[in-house]
């Protein structure tokens, strides 16, 4: 029995009798009678026609409510087809309530019964009292045939019935589970209580065939330490073995058990009335039941049964966790439920370790066995914000132990901060409209449904509890992923199925559903507790149903549903009904693959109760939400498609992007994509075939070892396969593959190939964006040539978007590929143009982590079609390169390539900005050019260089510049015996890149970020050798190689200039840096630079005195500062001075002093100064705070700061003209959705740079290459582009030269 309603079966003798007709007749004609009329013959209208029963026999049997079938429908779970009222459970006290009137007689008017107390009431009575009790029994009669000795057993305590043989002759002949009311008075035998009665009656049988309580799971050492806690109840001991005494053979004995090695004893007591005495002795160690009890001073087990003794060797089962209260308040206590089994032998131990904030101090306590191997442990309350860990660690008799995952939740405060969604939901208008419309409210809940693909992504369900007016939508405009959720990570852009969340927002009605027009929200960790389905039928949801409204933003599904209609709805939208009457309509907020076809049947649809266009829909979330019918084919995609949170967690720990199905047996349909034979297998064979539809998550491959498993497969064969799900993993990453176990089924052939999706090659880099993609059939259109050295793959290829490998998996692609001395025409060079290129998905033999898992195989040769382009200009280097006044002339050479012929190629210098000569350059050998630049001492050289191909096949001889913007930017050098870091650094170029890019130099300067710095986690040191601006630079060492230096140091570093990172490119790009440098400490001790003293606008890129670039790494300080906005995206934080600009500070280089110090700046505290190296890192410039001597003291608060200090404006684009890209720039005064697009003169559209993103509060640029949304290079003449964000409007022109 459950432990639940075992309790209730005494608590409700111990409450007033139950009246029928103003408690049971109401709950009755509440919940039933809608059905219960005289349906079946049951009528349950009145007394007399519950008493009667129906057509399926007696409704109740008094005074037994476990036997009562009315009990048993109404407290079957919901997803049981019998299961009364079939709209939903009662509530636990209505049911509490039928309980306690069936077991009072089910009476129809109250009588005046016994009254009786607890056993715990009994036991604290004087000896000599009388007492009433009622109790189970639990026990034999361990009198034998000569005297009256049971044990009963209620939820409060145990006591012993006795009754001698001359009093009660022959003796009480009661039974297991017998529930019996007993009057006599409490004395003691040895020691040991006991209730005394004298005749039979004395007491008196109440209901018989109970279940027995749960045994308490206890350890010696705890008996014995509370023994009269124990006493005369129903315990369990594991893990005993018998240290002292013989097992008997015939007689009583007593013998010593031990369950910690012999520390702590107790007697066990083989009494010659029961049925042990016989039996083998048990092989220690063993799991004992029997009854507490005492004897003298000895405390002792009485075992009732041989099966009281038992063994066990599988490890425990630990499932099912639960929380609560699910959302934990500030210094509430919560209990943690755990079902806990062992298969072959019984739990020993369960043990619950909690720590406290990711503190290493671990606090663990026992799980208390409570009924249904469900076990309890109460973690303490704790205060707001704290983070608590647990986990469960359960041990079996035979000493083997399972320990679960790590589970984690956070504590809100108390109070009225938290709104049940119940409040929010619940309510007897008609309209369905809230009674909270228009309140700003706090939820807390789980995650039903994630915001990753929906509309916008602005769709998010949460579920704060099982059952009705439970759930709700919290929708934000502009799509969860630009929000940002505050997390015990930081901030997050994410936040998964299953998550603990609490969302604030104001209570809104559109198109009939209540939701949260959400402003923040805060994630609490990932939930032990689910939200399960809650299962109804479709005339419970259908149009104005009174559930519909409930579960409107609940998790529900129906089952054994057929599709009746598919087009009638518009858009994608569908019908189904089932065996009650009405239907349902199936929407689509997110995409889950599925294609409705009226007549299907289906075994089940797991969705969100939500509305839409003023109509309920069920909405899928997911492809695993809609199941097929038994027997019928499952489609491709609801083994494929995995969760978006599930495919971020994939690129960190290469394995949750898992298919949910891994391990299943499946029949599949679907035409070949890929035939058998024409691709590398080893020794075995392989094919790929896909769902008809097409689309992402829709094609799936087949392997086998042996290559004569699979008859020959053609493209466009309509095939049905049986096989098992399995994962095949390589280096990181992991590909879903079906393993055939029966012959492949082939329907037909010829058939039509689900259509070629077209994607960006940026598409197919990261398992968000590539992994729906594997094994389906894509085209990349519009790309370049980028690499071609690997061993395995032919070439590297990118759009603009990233770039993609191409791989020769198709024996034909590999042999056309192959080099021209085995036959083939070899790789295409760097810089050749690819038109389009299709080809199926492969994921195997990469990491996720540097986007090399993804590759696009062609099936054949065909399938990649070559285009025109201008030469490729690459490795390009100089001789020497950093000249001195010694040298007379620098060579420069480069890598030139070409589809066709390069034709010619020169170098084009300026000296000291005068007017630009030519150097002609020659070809050596291997597409290898050189050329010359003469020089002189305290010369400036600026240069580019041109080259020229043959024009064959092509409109115009192609040309091609390096670099490849030569307005924006070029190489140079100063000749010097003495190079600073201003040469380094400065740079009369928009781009700021520096003119010695890639090349060696050596350095002196005064260090200025030590290796405190270093260590902070920016991993760089910084020097400089002067003050102001160009005159710092930062350096590192070879990765791993952390040296000691500390400011003040004087430096000589040889290493390389960069100004891009390959391996940290969104941290270090745009920063010029000495990479891999090595170091000399020439002196120490010396004066730092005096920081430059700069206001905000300086450093300002949006303000046209701004000169950032000039400022990089060099010692800065700023005055009188105020934070305007605190922990920006808690990365950084914004400041404004007195000159109106704005700058960021960071703490990238802080110690932890600095560090926490920082952490507590709030939005308008005020500064007398901040100093820092100026640096440009994550796509901003910044000024990196070192140590607190860098943070002025905070002075006041500023009530009045702006609270945003950014405004909204289109800028000129840069440069402008152009030629073929330039930069759009924009500012945003808040969170916006934005679109930007770009016009001919004529007002026709010409390409879509952003559509529909996220942009935070700030400034932000996109580049545009001149070319449509066809990727075509367009003409030259003036272009407007036009920006919407929110209700910003605007537009400028801008002039594209050729």
């Amino acid at each position: 029995m459950n432990k639940t309603i075992w309790k209730l079966f005494f608590v409700s003798f111990l409450a007033a009798q139950v009246d029928y007709e103003s408690q049971v007749q109401t709950i009755l004609s509440e919940n039933c009678t809608g059905c219960h009329g005289y349906s079946g013959g049951l009528n349950l209208t009145n007394y007399s026609g519950l008493i009667s029963g129906g057509n399926s026999g007696s409704a109740i049997i008094a005074g037994n409510h476990t036997a009562s079938e009315l009990y048993s429908r109404i407290v079957l779970p919901e997803s049981s087809t019998l299961d009364m009222p079939p709209n939903g459970s009662l509530s636990q006290s209505d049911i509490d309530i039928i309980a306690q009137w069936i077991d009072e007689g089910a009476l129809e008017a109250p009588n005046i019964i016994t009254d009786y107390i607890t056993i715990s009431q009994a036991r604290a009575q004087e000896l000599g009292s009388t007492a009433t009790v009622r109790g189970i029994v639990t026990s034999p009669n361990f009198g034998g045939e000569s005297f009256t000795s049971y044990y009963i057993e209620d939820t409060s305590a145990g006591i012993n019935l006795y009754a001698s043989g001359s009093n009660l002759d022959p003796p009480a002949n009661l039974s297991l589970g017998d529930y019996i009311e007993v009057t006599g008075e409490i004395a003691t035998f040895s020691n040991f209580l006991e209730i005394v009665i004298t005749s039979a009656s004395d007491y008196s049988l109440i209901s018989s065939n109970n279940d027995l309580p749960e045994p308490q799971v206890i350890t010696i050492s705890q008996f014995l330490s509370d023994p009269e806690s124990f006493e005369h109840e129903f315990i369990r001991i594991n893990g005993v073995s018998i240290t002292n005494g013989s097992w008997p053979t015939s007689g009583s004995a007593n013998l010593d058990i031990s369950d910690d090695g012999g520390i702590s004893i107790l007697v066990m007591r083989i009494d010659s009335d029961t049925e042990i005495i016989g039996n083998p002795e048990p092989v220690s160690p063993f799991d004992v039941l029997g009854i507490a009890s005492q004897y003298g001073t000895s405390y002792q087990i009485l075992p009732r049964y041989y099966t009281d003794f038992m063994a066990g060797t599988v490890p425990p089962v630990i499932s099912n966790v639960l929380l609560d209260p699910l959302v934990p308040l500030e210094s509430v206590d919560v209990n943690v439920t755990a079902s806990i089994s062992d298969a072959d032998g019984s739990i020993i131990s369960s043990v619950l370790t909690y720590t406290i904030d990711q503190s290493s101090n671990e606090i663990s306590m026992s799980l208390i066995n409570g009924s249904d191997n469900i076990y309890n442990a109460i973690i303490p309350g704790q205060s707001t914000g704290t983070t608590v860990s647990f986990n469960i660690t359960a041990t079996d008799d035979g000493n083997n132990s399972t320990t679960s995952p790590d589970i984690s939740y956070t504590v809100l405060p108390v109070g009225g901060d938290i709104t049940p969604i119940y409040e929010i939901q619940y309510t007897a208008d008609l309209s369905g409209d809230s009674p909270l419309n228009g309140q700003t409210v706090t939820v807390s809940g789980i995650v039903t449904a994630e915001f990753w693909g929906s509309n916008s992504n602005s769709y998010l369900y949460v579920q704060d509890s099982p059952g009705p007016w439970s759930g709700v939508l919290c929708y934000y405009e502009d799509g969860w992923d630009g929000l940002g959720f505050t997390s015990t990570a930081g901030l997050v852009n994410s936040v998964a199925e299953g998550d603990s969340i609490s969302v604030t927002g104001v209570v809104s009605e559109f198109s009939s559903e209540t939701r949260i027009i959400a402003t923040s929200a805060i994630i609490h960790g990932g939930s032990s507790n689910m939200i399960i389905p809650h299962h109804l039928s479709v005339v419970d949801l259908w149009v104005d149903s009174r559930d519909a409204e409930a579960f409107e933003g609940c998790l529900v599904k129906v089952t054994d549903v057929i599709i009746s209609d598919n087009t009638s709805l518009g858009g994608d939208d569908w019908l189904v009904s089932d065996n009650t009457e009405g239907v349902l309509p199936i929407g689509n907020i997110w995409d889950y693959y599925f294609f409705p076809e009226v007549g299907q049947n289906l075994s089940e649809i797991t969705g969100i109760m939500s509305s839409s266009s003023n109509e309920r829909k069920l909405m899928p979330r997911l492809a695993r939400d809609v199941v097929e019918a038994n027997g019928d084919p499952v489609r491709v995609q609801r083994i494929q498609q995995v969760l978006h949170s599930d495919l971020i967690q994939a690129g960190l720990d290469q394995e949750s992007d898992f298919s949910y199905m891994d391990g299943d047996t499946v029949t599949l349909k679907g035409v070949v994509t890929m035939p058998t034979g024409l691709s590398y297998a080893g020794d075995g064979v392989k094919f790929i075939f896909s769902d008809i539809n097409g689309g992402p998550w829709s094609a799936i491959l087949c392997y086998d070892p042996d290559n004569s498993a699979f008859p020959v497969l053609f493209e466009g064969d309509l095939i049905q396969v049986t096989g098992y799900i399995g994962e095949y993993s390589t280096d990181g990453s992991n590909m879903t593959e079906l393993f055939i176990t029966s012959p492949i089924n082939i329907l037909d052939f010829d058939q039509p190939l689900p259509p070629v999706n077209l994607v960006k090659t940026g598409d197919l880099r990261w398992p968000t964006t590539a992994e729906k993609w594997g094994n389906v059939m894509v085209r990349v259109e519009d790309a370049i040539v980028t690499d071609n050295n690997f061993q395995w793959d032919v070439f590297e290829m990118d759009d603009g978007s990233g770039g993609i490998l191409l791989d020769d998996d198709s024996y034909q692609v590999a042999n056309y590929f192959a080099s021209p001395e085995n036959g083939g025409v070899g790789k295409p060079s760097v810089g050749y143009t690819i038109t389009s290129a299709t080809g199926w998905v492969y994921h195997h033999y990469g990491s996720y982590s540097d986007s090399t898992t993804y590759k696009l195989c062609p099936l054949y040769p065909d399938d990649i079609i070559f285009g025109e382009g201008p030469p490729i200009i690459s490795d390009v280097n100089r001789e020497p390169q950093a000249p001195a006044p010694t040298d007379s002339e620098v060579m420069v050479s480069c890598k030139i390539e070409d589809n066709s012929v390069v034709s010619s190629a020169e170098i084009r210098f300026s000296v000291n900005g005068e007017n630009y000569q030519t150097s002609t350059m020659t070809s050596l050998n291997d597409s290898i050019w050189t050329g010359l630049i003469p020089i002189n001492d305290n010369e400036e050289i600026n240069y580019y260089i041109l080259a020229y191909d043959d024009g064959v096949d092509q409109d115009s001889v192609g040309v091609r510049s390096y670099p490849f913007n030569i307005q924006e930017s070029q190489l140079g050098f100063v000749v010097t015996d003495d190079l600073k870091i201003s040469h380094v650094q400065k740079t009369p170029w928009p781009s700021g890149t520096t003119r010695y890019q890639g090349c060696e130099v050596t350095l002196k300067g005064i260090i200025t970020a030590d290796t405190a710095q270093y260590r902070s986690g920016y991993s760089s040191y910084v020097m400089q050798d002067g003050s102001g601006q160009w005159s710092g630079l930062v350096f590192d060492t070879p990765e791993g190689e952390e040296i000691i230096l500390t400011r003040g140091d004087e430096v000589e570093v040889t290493g390389t200039i960069d100004d891009f990172d390959e391996d940290w490119s969104y941290k270090f790009d745009g920063n010029t840096r000495l990479i891999n440098s090595t170091i000399t400490v020439l002196s120490t001790g010396n004066n730092l630079p005096a920081p430059a003293l700069i206001s905000c606008v300086d450093v300002d890129s949006n303000s046209e005195d701004g000169d950032p670039e000039s400022y990089e790494g060099v010692l800065v300080r700023l005055d009188n500062v105020t934070i305007s906005v605190a922990a920006d995206n808690l990365l950084d934080w914004k400041i404004t001075d007195p000159s109106g600009g704005t700058t960021i500070i960071d703490d990238d280089m802080a110690n932890m002093s600095a560090d926490n110090f920082m952490s507590t700046l709030e939005q308008g505290d005020q500064l007398n100064y901040v100093i820092g190296v100026f640096n440009y890192s994550f796509g901003t410039h910044k000024v990196q705070i070192r140590d607190l001597a860098d943070l002025g003291q905070t002075v006041s608060v500023d009530n009045n700061i702006a609270l945003n200090a950014h405004k909204y404006s289109l800028l000129e684009n840069f440069p402008n003209p152009f030629n073929p890209k330039t930069k759009l720039r924009f500012e945003l005064g808040g969170h916006e959705m934005v679109k930007l697009v770009i016009y001919d003169s004529m007002g026709r559209q010409v390409r879509t740079v952003v559509n529909g993103q996220t942009y935070d509060v700030g400034s932000h640029s996109v580049n545009w290459d001149g070319r449509n949304n066809n990727g075509q290079s367009m003409p030259s003449g003036v272009y407007i582009y036009r920006i919407k964000a929110g209700n910003f409007i605007a537009h400028k022109k801008m002039l594209l030269i050729k």
